[in-house]
């Protein structure tokens, strides 16, 4: 708000609710018992003009001292001062999100919809300059009862980053946001479909949030839709672990069948009504992967396959040079992979799996591979080791058993422990000469100083 005057430093005084008997009116600051302790509660005010508001005069009240209405009268004052003080929290976060130009159009839509549908609703209209944590909790403790615990923390996050703009902006002294409290959010691990979770999702039709496939329910349902025009891209996720925007990014320049290796460098969004090239997810997700045979001979005979829709097609090809693309040759909408997954997974009877399922999946057969933990970071395109070791380490309940057993038998190899029995097997050391006898040397010296 761009040219806004204070007018005066602002009055603090101090009224109540009595009511005059003769007129029915709030007595306000005529009622004689204002000078009692404890009758009435002080509120202040001052005057502000502004191009787009014109005069008006701000007021509050209902603070127990007057030295309580001091302090706010001082911080709003100062704020207002600023000329951005006067701004309701919803201008600043509205100015805020149209001043982000640089953010990923997901982050940007998934912005707009907590501001839109959560907070501009609830604290739209409140000062920005009097927003505090009490406010703040009490909007959250009521947004707890209404959304799930982790739309909550993606609010806060999204208020907690608008909030440090003002604070930079010099609007905030401090970020209230960064002092709410709520419940603690666990992200869903994934959980392999064993024999009993198939059994109890067919009879009570409750699955896992999320669930992998065994290695041989991989291989089972790979073998099942061999013959589909877009195995190749379900291979590519369920093998090397892509995301699915960037399975349909993937350009023919990314591939390098002869040295085998497989190049991020962009995904596909649906934006708009229209698919958007992006950058990938973090910069850990730009990155080169190595193929498999399987998975090389899998892309040739895509290519083969793609070559004969092309001359199908005719002057209705759309020579766009994606991999993975509609029979007329144009970019392949990330949700069609979704579809068809979808239908492929029932027509094939395995126990349901999402597409980024098979990312999962992926690791969890990198893992039982024997592959060290950073070749999945590396592969995955995790930005942070911890994040791969928290989310993958407890996924294979075989290869845990088998780490298991292995350990034992390394303990029975050493020989620190006889097999069949729980009794140490101590080793047997050199004797000495002087250690033939019934009793060491320093016993026997003891012995003799005693009896001396």
């Amino acid at each position: 708000m761009e040219g806004v005057v204070v007018r005066g430093r602002g009055s603090v005084y101090k009224r109540c609710g009595c009511v005059d008997r003769a007129t029915g009116r709030q007595l306000a600051g005529r009622c004689r018992q204002l000078s009692r302790r404890g009758h009435g509660s002080w509120y202040f005010s001052f005057g502000v003009r502004s191009p787009g508001c014109g005069g008006r005069r701000l007021r509050r009240g209902g603070y127990a001292t007057r030295a309580e209405a001091r302090t706010a009268l001082t911080r709003l004052y100062r704020t207002s001062a600023s000329q951005l003080g006067l701004l309701t929290v919803g201008e600043w976060l509205t100015s805020w999100h149209a001043s982000r130009n640089r953010l990923r159009a997901s982050t940007r839509r998934n912005y707009r919809s907590h501001l839109e549908n959560h907070l501009i609703p609830l604290v739209g209209n409140v000062l920005l300059a009097e927003l505090d944590l009490p406010c703040l909790q009490e909007l959250f403790d009521r947004l707890a009862g209404s959304v799930s615990v982790m739309t909550a923390h993606r609010v806060r996050a999204a208020l907690r980053t608008a909030l440090n703009a003002a604070v930079r902006a010099g609007v905030l002294v401090d970020n209230p946001a960064r002092h709410i409290e709520l419940s603690t959010t666990m992200r869903p691990h994934p959980v392999v479909w064993t024999a009993e979770r198939i059994e109890e999702w067919r009879r009570t039709g409750i699955r896992p949030s999320v669930a992998v496939w065994t290695v041989e329910q991989t291989a089972a349902f790979l073998a099942a839709i061999s013959d589909h025009r877009l195995y190749a891209a379900f291979r590519v996720i369920a093998v090397r672990g892509l995301r699915r925007g960037e399975a349909v990014g993937l350009r023919w320049s990314d591939l390098d069948l002869h040295r085998g290796t497989l190049s991020v460098a962009r995904q596909l969004q649906y934006q708009g009504g229209q698919l958007v090239p992006c950058p990938p997810k973090s910069r850990a997700s730009r990155r080169t992967i190595a193929l498999d045979p399987d998975t090389i001979t899998a892309l040739r005979a895509h290519q083969r396959r793609q070559k004969t829709e092309e001359k199908a097609a005719g002057t209705a090809w759309a020579n766009s040079g994606y991999v993975f693309t509609t029979p007329t040759g144009k970019p392949l909408n990330p949700e069609v992979l979704t579809k068809h997954l979808r239908e492929l997974n029932t027509l094939t009877g395995l126990p349901p799996v999402r597409l980024h399922d098979l990312r999962h999946g992926a690791a969890s057969l990198m893992l039982a591979a024997g592959a060290d933990l950073k070749v999945v970071q590396d592969v995955l395109g995790h930005s942070s080791i911890v994040l791969t070791a928290d989310t993958y380490t407890s996924v294979l309940p075989d290869l845990a058993h088998r780490t298991a057993a292995d350990t034992a038998e390394l303990i029975r190899q050493a020989g620190c422990l006889v097999p069949g029995t729980a009794r140490p097997r101590h080793r047997e050391y050199p004797q000495r000469p002087e250690d033939s006898q019934h009793e060491p040397p320093h016993g026997r010296q003891r012995r003799r100083s005693r009896q001396a």
